[in-house]
């Protein structure tokens, strides 16, 4: 984790606003917003990802970039501040995950999250893996009753998780050949 903080600019900030100020010299993640916005202004700088079950940040960093150096560098493209808990989990640390926050898998599993109406549904062509793309609106429970079986859905709190857990999935890397660039105009820009 250190060698994620490493390449964001330092601040002295004054934690507990005492006079005279009392500052800590602290790393500074807000700068990182403006580099989040230029990688997203040029969409030719980065691919999307699909995050294999298991498959960890720094993994992904040294199997496309070559060197754990850059798994900060996925974070930076994808706007995750918290890897632990921003990171998709599978197996038993999502199985962790929903007893922690739900007590058991069986009431994750049970309790209601909310109420969804299906406004249109469409399958999505590809060769190895087709899906349906649904367009979904989060209703309330009068709603949901006055609605057919076939334009509605209810969402458990364990489905919800999965839900989450598979737009967590879907990340983008930036082009390697573009990455010692990027590092090199957050250095200049952190300045």
């Amino acid at each position: 984790m250190s060698e994620y903080f490493q390449n964001f600019p330092l601040a002295n900030y004054d934690i507990n606003k005492n006079k005279p100020a009392d500052t800590t010299l602290s790393v500074n993640l807000l700068t990182r917003l403006k580099l989040k916005e230029a990688i997203e202004r040029n969409v030719l700088a980065y691919y999307p990802y699909q995050v294999k079950p298991g498959e960890r940040p720094d993994v992904i960093a040294y199997n496309y970039y070559g060197s754990t150096a850059y798994t900060w560098l996925i974070f930076l493209a994808n706007n995750i501040f918290d890897p632990l808990h921003e990171w998709p989990l599978f197996g038993i640390d999502f199985e962790n995950y929903i007893k922690d926050k739900y007590g058991t898998v069986s009431s994750a599993q049970t309790t209601l999250h909310h109420y969804e109406q299906i406004l249109s549904a469409e399958i999505a062509e590809s060769a190895d893996n087709p899906k349906v793309l649904e367009k979904v609106v989060v209703i309330d429970e009068t709603t949901y009753d006055s609605l057919g079986s076939s334009e509605r859905r209810i969402i458990y709190n364990y489905d919800y998780e999965v839900i989450e857990r598979e737009r967590k999935r879907s990340i983008v890397l930036i082009e390697d050949i573009y990455a010692q660039q990027v590092l090199d105009e957050a250095r200049k820009f952190y300045k």
